[in-house]
C-alpha cells in the first residue's frame, strides 16, 4: 500500500517541488518494488511447503532472480520502462509455488480441510492472478505497440483479478487460528 501511495503521490506532485524537477513517470518506483516482492513470494512458498526439492533450490533461485532483476532494471529494460521480464519470471515463480502447494495437498495421505488452511487461500489467489498476468505481461510490449485499447482493457481485467487475489489473502488471515496466551 505504501508503494502505491508513493507512486501516486510521485505522479501527482512529488516529481516536481521547489527543490527538484524530475520526470512524472513513476515506473521506477514499481521497478524497484518488483524484485523484493517476488523474492518474498518465492521465499514464503519455499519455507511454507514440505517440498525437499524446493528447499534445495531456494537459495540458488533467490540469488539468481535477485541478480536478474538488478541486471534487467539497469541494463536490459531500464528504470524508465516497466520491467516486464522481471514480472514474467516472478509470476512464474509464484505459479511454481502455488502449483507445488496444490500438488502437496493432492498427495497428502490424510486430507486436511483446505478451505480452513491459510496457505490454500494464498496459493489460490496467487494462482488465479498470476495465471492471467503471466500471458498479459509476456505480450504487453507487443500489445501496447499494436493495439493499445486492447492492452488497456486487459489491464483493467488484471486490476479486477488483483482485487480477487488480495481478497483471497484476506480470507487466509480470517481463517488463521487466533493466538491465545497461556494463563498462569
Amino acid at each position: 500500500m505504501l508503494v502505491e501511495l508513493f507512486a501516486i503521490s510521485w505522479k501527482l506532485s512529488l516529481h516536481e517541488t521547489a527543490y527538484w524537477s524530475y520526470s512524472q513517470s513513476n515506473l521506477w518506483i514499481y521497478n524497484i518494488y518488483l524484485g523484493p516482492q517476488y523474492l518474498f513470494y518465492f521465499l514464503f512458498y519455499s519455507m511454507a511447503l514440505d517440498s525437499k526439492w524446493l528447499s534445495k533450490v531456494r537459495y540458488p533461485v533467490l540469488i539468481s532472480y535477485a541478480l536478474f532483476g538488478v541486471v534487467n532494471m539497469f541494463f536490459i529494460q531500464s528504470m524508465a520502462q516497466l520491467n516486464t521480464f522481471t514480472i514474467v519470471s516472478g509470476s512464474a515463480l509464484v505459479l511454481l509455488g502455488s502449483l507445488s502447494y496444490f500438488a502437496q495437498e493432492i498427495n497428502r495421505k490424510e486430507p486436511l480441510p483446505v478451505t480452513k488452511q491459510p496457505l490454500f487461500w494464498i496459493a489460490l489467489g496467487g494462482f488465479l492472478f498470476h495465471t492471467v498476468s503471466l500471458p498479459y505481461f509476456i505480450s504487453i510490449n507487443y500489445l501496447s505497440r499494436t493495439n493499445l485499447p486492447l492492452a488497456i482493457v486487459l489491464f483493467n481485467i488484471l486490476l479486477a483479478l488483483n482485487i480477487f487475489m488480495y481478497s483471497f489473502y484476506l480470507m487466509a488471515f480470517l481463517c488463521k487460528q487466533p493466538y491465545l496466551k497461556k494463563q498462569l
